[in-house]
């Protein structure tokens, strides 16, 4: 069972009226003096409570989409007992290929770096075609050059179906959650491909493969690395820059160039986002980061992503703007000005990239917040914006009709 969905919820709220329906059923039998009674009172009372707090904890992880299965919470668990330790989970660099497919080093036959599990499409009332509503597809990703290999689901869009586009080079976005984030819910929360389907077909979006992602790579474990490539441990920004493109081109039919590869995501995945696309601008070019943060964290949950006070600098999204060359980037950032704490990062990476290589555009409510329903109203704009900034190898073929 996951840690997500109705089923869990159900089961709880079945446990939470079974021990209060206890608690009054045996209370009269328990309110004698002896320490047995008190006792006996003091257990039905905390298990009712301790299970209605579960209920709470699990309504609240299904609504913000913390973890999505038992693996990343008691991965978690793993990391903050061993927070000490300098090294996260993982592989370290040189770890070579997982088994399965994918990688293959020197002398070795190519073997594929992405591996289709299962294909479905939308969820909706007319139903589904490839050619009128996409597909999606679960898959898992294999890195060549870092070993890591993470789970995704990819969304290919109904054009990518269509003869008239069989030329086409689709532009890409990755798609990430917070961490350590619910990967389904960018497809049942968030509607990143109904929300893609639907401004393609009011002609406001152009088609893009959408590869969707949580910040850090499943072969790493409940480890929140915010996209660092860590000294002596797993090599995430190296996987993101250039073993997931390296993967999606080698089974889809997708643009290398960067002008057709971006990011976008929500809190941690908006750091990540920010930060490939600055770090790595030579093969990803376009970044949206929704809530994101400008710092380079380090607390319970990453342990010591750096080893050095200045490569904690390098991986500082404010430092690197205020201190290096600006890449040829474009980014969206979007935040509120009541509600959210990143409002005056967003203000001071615009100024502090105005007039430079570094494109910045700001996406700005009045209210919000760090929740599903902020970033439910911005998706849409961003990605009008982001369809529109990506840009690919081959001509985009003219509507039809």
């Amino acid at each position: 069972m996951t840690l997500t969905g109705n089923w869990l919820l159900a089961l709880l709220m079945l446990l939470v009226i079974g021990a209060f329906t206890g608690v009054v059923l045996l209370w009269r039998k328990l309110s004698g003096r002896t320490w047995k009674h008190v006792v006996g009172r003091a257990g039905v009372l905390g298990g009712a409570q301790l299970v209605l707090v579960l209920l709470l904890a699990a309504f609240c992880n299904d609504y913000f989409g913390f973890y999505s299965t038992w693996h990343d919470l008691l991965g978690f668990a793993a990391q903050a007992v061993n927070q000490n330790q300098a090294q996260p989970l993982g592989p370290a660099p040189g770890a070579g290929a997982p088994e399965g497919p994918g990688g293959g080093g020197p002398g070795q036959p190519h073997r594929r770096l992405l591996t289709i599990r299962s294909v479905s499409g939308l969820s909706l009332p007319s139903g589904s075609v490839p050619d009128s509503t996409g597909e999606t597809q679960n898959v898992t990703l294999y890195g060549a050059s870092t070993g890591l290999s993470t789970q995704a689901i990819v969304y290919l869009p109904p054009q990518y179906f269509q003869s008239a586009y069989k030329s086409y080079e689709f532009p890409v976005a990755i798609v990430s959650t917070g961490y350590p984030g619910d990967l389904a819910a960018l497809e049942d929360r968030l509607k990143y491909p109904y929300r893609l389907l639907t401004g393609i077909n009011s002609r406001q979006d152009r088609p893009i493969v959408l590869v969707m992602i949580q910040p850090s790579p499943s072969s790493v474990g409940g480890v929140d690395t915010e996209c660092t490539d860590v000294p002596g441990g797993p090599q995430v920004n190296t996987f993101w820059a250039q073993d997931i493109p390296r993967a999606v081109e080698d089974q889809y039919r997708v643009t290398p160039a960067a002008s057709g590869w971006g990011v976008i995501g929500d809190s941690t995945g908006g750091d990540c986002a920010l930060k490939v696309a600055l770090m790595n601008s030579d093969k990803i070019s376009v970044a949206v980061s929704l809530s994101g943060d400008y710092n380079a964290p380090q607390d319970i949950t990453t342990g010591d992503l750096y080893g050095s006070p200045q490569n904690r600098e390098l991986n500082n999204i404010m430092w690197r703007v205020r201190n290096l060359p600006k890449p040829p980037v474009s980014v969206l950032l979007a935040s509120s000005r009541s509600g959210e704490s990143d409002y005056g990062d967003v203000l001071r990476f615009q100024q502090l990239t105005a007039g430079t290589p570094t494109h910045t555009s700001t996406l700005i409510r009045n209210e919000g917040g760090h929740n599903f329903t902020t970033w439910n109203a911005e998706i849409p704009p961003a990605m009008q914006w982001l369809t529109d900034t990506l840009r690919s190898s081959t001509p985009l073929p003219p509507p039809a009709g």
